[in-house]
């Protein structure tokens, strides 16, 4: 260990022993050569680049010592080795205070070799204290040690830029200062040891944020302070002289203090308050987005074009049905709208368009189609995300539900296209065109769209008939259409509110005086009941379905129907509906109808083709099959009449005689006339009368099949109704099934003089410009006015005096035909009068026979007093007509066998006594095991030879004639 020696004040001094510097300094020849003694040299200080201080850089004798408390403490323990010397720096690395490995620098000034350089030695200031050290002086030397270990603590080894430049430190204290300068500056021949505190080795105890980034003022102050005492061992002059080195210092402090100083070397003022700060950030956010709104909504005014095609959904009608008088109204389908114009809203005053304005946007006379509150409030609510309000004006929710391409999506976007619209809309249309198609899209409740549909739903009334307190109701019911429209007389609390404050801003608006809103009361709606278009009970369903049916065959579809608004007029009578319907009831209870029997009823104008009535069943909610428009029967004897009017087209007369006898075997199957009739030879027109089956087998054989199918087709049976495999003898009879309409439009057509107009249930169907887009019914001629004339003579025997006088209307002509099939399974009576043609049916859709308690079912039983009773109702409107005189036109022809030369000629058409011939010949009848005559049989067996009226042939045999599966038989 150095000897310590205590020098007065405190101070310590180290002593030298030892030759070149014992206890391991320095060797001599490190120090600078110079003659001076040692004596000398410790009266002489030593700058801190490490050379002895000429004589113009010594301190001056009265610089005050560093006061107690300041940077520097006296007591600092000077050494003589360089043992301390590396304890102490390693103890200010160990603190972090020290130089960094990294940063070490050879120096320049050591030994030969300079390997006498410490290892820890990072800087110039290191060297500089060996330079000291190597001097001599026991003082200078351990000056400079204290020096070398402040500016170790003091200067970032990180910062190399900062460190002190030997070369210009050298120069700088190798010049002279001037003589001035240095008389003020000389001090004692031996600098006293600089006092350092004792926090230099051990720091005091402090927060990590405050060393590393202390506050402004104090790293600044602190490096001040140093600039202006000096390095520790030197006096005021030589820190204002050592040029570089000190501003190194200074910027080392500075540097170490505060990190994002670092060259700058610039002081930043004080920061501003917080308030002005945050309003400052607020100020310039509101700027751009001000900027941006601009800039976005010039970009939409440029871009946005308003819409030139309405919402299919703004303007779609549900079509309406009508009856044929075309005002009274059966069915509604779709939506429930009927859009009207401006001044019909207005026709009764004013009070419906302000209670509207009133509700919803009190400004819209004045504003641009935008309200800047409503919009402002609607824009914050999205900005803090609350609901995406509207804040609408009327013009806006009409853009919205009203044109083409601008959605309902709750979104910014969508929101500025509606503001923008609004507003070119509002500068190129009326207020009143805004307002007409903003009441006739809104929705009311109650199934209603538009004002005029709302009036009629609430309170059951047009709307030019609104009193000012219903119109309050009724704009009320905007907001919230679904709680009003289940109002039913009584309302909640919640809308009177609502409707006082229509009624309030009527007062405000001056649409109303504050005396007539006090005289108000509240008007409750009316109950809500169901739209005629909603009861389709009873027939009402099964018009709407067969308009429908239609609709559809033309070409106008079911959405087309519900969207497109069309005035439909049906061809359907209510009176004579109603008579259809109230015959059949009457006629038989629906209890006593066995499960699948249907009665099915249908009228055709002949002169037209509409059917004016149907019956359909008895209820549609209960069973949609239509019997008129959907069942099928076998037509049975109601078939003939098409078979004759073939012969009459063929030139084949009435009067023709064709052999009716039975029991007859054709193509090897045995065929009888219905009831076992013998029938006999006579004409076409008995054998119409009496409906022949045999007479009429042989004259479709001779007319033809195919013949027979294409006149059923040409008057109104649908095509391919008849197949391929009913063309045979038995066709007559009626195997194929049809429908009663299709039999009304046939026998229509010997009605209208062999014209045949297709059978059709719509009249109009009027589009919303009010043109009919209905085409015309195809008719063409099916038969000859003179076929069609003597057809209906024929069949005016069938009432007069044949199987069908149950039908006859004693007070309008008559002309028809009755039909049995085979088994009961169906009966038919078919007739027309010259204003109407009528079908009924009554058939069983299973294929099975069937009985009614109390009635026959055969053609001229409960059909035909159905026809009579109906057609009684229905002809009531009518005026007594007529049929045209028959012409028995064409060739009387004689199919008849001759069976002697005496046979008298074809029987005439009017002598009615032909068919009761088989009563002369007193014949004995053949069993099947023959036996003898009765004895008491009167007459002469060689009768029946004889020429007389006819032979009636032989009587059938027991178990009936036989038909082939599915054929039929008449009476």
């Amino acid at each position: 260990m150095p000897d310590v020696i205590c020098h007065g004040g405190g101070e310590l001094s180290e002593s030298t022993h030892g030759e070149r510097g014992a206890d391991g300094q320095r060797p001599e020849t490190d120090t600078p050569e110079t003659n001076t003694s040692a004596e000398e040299l410790s009266n002489q200080t030593t700058s801190e680049s490490g050379l002895p201080a000429t004589g113009e850089d010594q301190p001056s004798a009265d610089v005050a010592e560093p006061e107690a408390g300041s940077e520097h403490d006296p007591g600092v323990f000077k050494t003589s080795g360089s043992f301390l010397r590396e304890r102490v720096a390693q103890t200010l690395q160990d603190q972090g205070f020290g130089p960094s490995g990294d940063d070490v620098h050879p120096d320049p000034s050591g030994g030969p070799d300079g390997e006498d350089a410490p290892s820890s030695a990072t800087d110039e200031s290191a060297d500089e204290s060996d330079a000291a050290d190597t001097s001599g002086s026991e003082e200078t030397g351990g000056a400079a040690d204290v020096a070398a270990a402040d500016e170790a603590r003091t200067v970032p080894p990180s910062s190399p830029a900062k460190a002190p430049n030997p070369e210009s430190d050298a120069s700088s204290s190798e010049e002279p200062p001037s003589s001035d300068e240095a008389a003020s500056e000389a001090g004692p021949s031996t600098r006293p040891i600089q006092p350092v505190e004792e926090e230099s080795m051990w720091p005091s105890p402090q927060r990590m944020s405050t060393m590393a980034f202390p506050p402004p003022d104090a790293a600044a102050s602190q490096a001040s302070g140093q600039a202006e005492s000096g390095a520790p061992g030197q006096g005021p002059g030589q820190a204002e002289g050592q040029g570089p080195t000190a501003e190194a210092a200074v910027g080392a402090v500075a540097t170490k203090n505060r990190p994002e100083a670092a060259g700058k070397g610039k002081k930043k003022g004080r920061k501003a308050p917080l308030w002005w700060r945050i309003l400052r950030v607020c100020l310039v956010l509101v700027g751009v987005g001000v900027i941006a709104g601009c800039g976005v909504f010039a970009y939409f005014y440029s871009t946005v074009e308003v819409p030139d095609a309405a919402q299919a959904d703004a303007v779609e009608q549900g079509s309406t049905f009508y009856f044929s008088d075309g005002e009274t109204m059966f069915a509604e389908r779709g939506t429930h709208r009927e859009i009207i114009s401006y001044d019909e809203m207005t026709a009764g005053g004013e009070h419906v368009v302000e209670a509207v304005i009133s509700a919803e946007d009190r400004g819209f006379w004045t504003e641009p189609g935008v309200s800047v509150r409503g919009t402002t409030r609607a824009v914050w609510s999205t900005i803090t995300g609350q609901q995406v309000q509207g804040g609408s004006t009327v013009t806006q929710q009409m853009v919205r539900n009203y044109f083409e391409g601008v959605s309902n999506d709750r979104t910014v976007a969508r929101k500025i296209q509606e503001i923008i619209i609004a507003i070119k809309i509002d500068q190129s249309e009326t207020k009143e065109w805004v307002m007409e198609q903003y009441l006739n899209t809104i929705y009311f409740g109650r199934q209603a769209y538009g004002i005029q549909a709302a009036a009629e739903a609430y309170y059951h009334k047009d709307v030019d008939e609104l009193t000012p307190a219903e119109a309050a109701f009724l704009a009320a019911a905007i907001q919230q259409p679904t709680p009003f429209g289940q109002a039913n007389v009584e309302t909640t609390p919640e809308m009177e509110q609502r409707w006082q404050y229509v009624v309030d801003g009527m007062v405000t608006t001056g649409a109303i005086t504050q005396a007539e809103a006090d005289a108000m009361e509240f008007p409750a709606p009316e109950p809500e009941r169901p739209s005629a278009g909603a009861d389709l009970s009873g027939y009402r369903g099964y018009m709407l379905q067969e308009a429908m049916n239609e609709l559809d065959r033309l070409g106008f579809t079911e959405d087309m129907v519900n969207r497109q608004g069309y005035r439909i007029v049906t061809t359907f009578d209510e009176d004579m509906m109603e008579a259809a319907y109230q015959a059949v009831e009457d006629t038989v209870s629906q209890d006593d109808l066995p499960e699948g029997v249907n009665i099915g009823i249908s009228t055709v104008d002949p002169a037209t083709g509409e059917v004016v009535a149907f019956y359909g069943g008895h209820d549609y909610n209960a069973n949609q099959y239509d019997s008129s428009f959907l069942g099928r029967a076998q037509a049975g004897s109601a078939f003939k009449p098409y078979v004759l009017a073939t012969a009459l087209e063929q030139g084949i007369g009435l009067n023709t005689t064709v052999d009716g006898r039975g029991p007859q075997t054709i193509n090897g199957t045995r065929i009888q006339n219905a009831g076992n009739s013998p029938g006999g030879i006579m004409s076409l027109t008995q054998a119409t009368q009496f409906s022949n089956n045999l007479g009429y087998i042989e004259l479709a054989q001779r007319v033809g099949f195919e013949e027979v199918r294409q006149t059923a087709y040409d008057m109104g049976w649908p095509d391919g109704s008849i197949g391929d495999d009913q063309l045979v003898p038995v066709m007559p009879l009626g195997a194929a099934s049809v429908r009663p309409v299709d039999q009304a439009s046939g026998y229509g057509t010997f009605a209208n003089g062999g014209v045949h107009v297709e059978a059709h249930v719509v009249r109009e169907i009027v589009n919303t410009d009010g043109e009919n887009e209905r085409p015309e019914p195809e008719s063409s001629r099916a038969l000859s006015e003179s076929t069609a004339a003597d057809v209906t003579y024929a069949l005016q025997q069938v009432v007069n005096s044949g199987t069908g006088t149950a039908a006859n209307l004693w007070d309008h002509p008559t002309a028809g035909k009755t039909g049995t099939t085979n088994g009961s399974v169906a009966a038919w009576f078919v007739g027309y009068t010259p204003q109407l043609s009528t079908s009924v049916g009554v058939y069983n859709e299973n294929n099975q026979s069937f009985s009614i308690p109390g009635q026959s079912i055969s053609g001229g039983g409960m059909p035909a007093q159905l026809w009579n009773r109906y057609m009684s109702a229905a002809m009531e409107g009518y005026e007594p007509g007529s049929f045209p005189s028959p012409e028995f036109a064409g060739s009387n022809e004689n199919w008849a066998p001759v069976v002697t030369p005496e046979a008298p000629d074809t029987p005439v058409e009017d002598t009615p006594t032909i068919p009761e011939a088989p009563e002369v010949p007193e014949a004995p009848e053949i069993p099947v095991d023959p036996v003898e005559p009765d004895p008491g049989f009167p007459g002469d067996p060689e009768e029946p030879g004889e020429p007389g009226t006819g032979d009636p042939g032989e009587p059938e045999e027991p178990g009936g004639p036989i038909f082939p599966p599915g054929r039929g038989e008449d009476e």
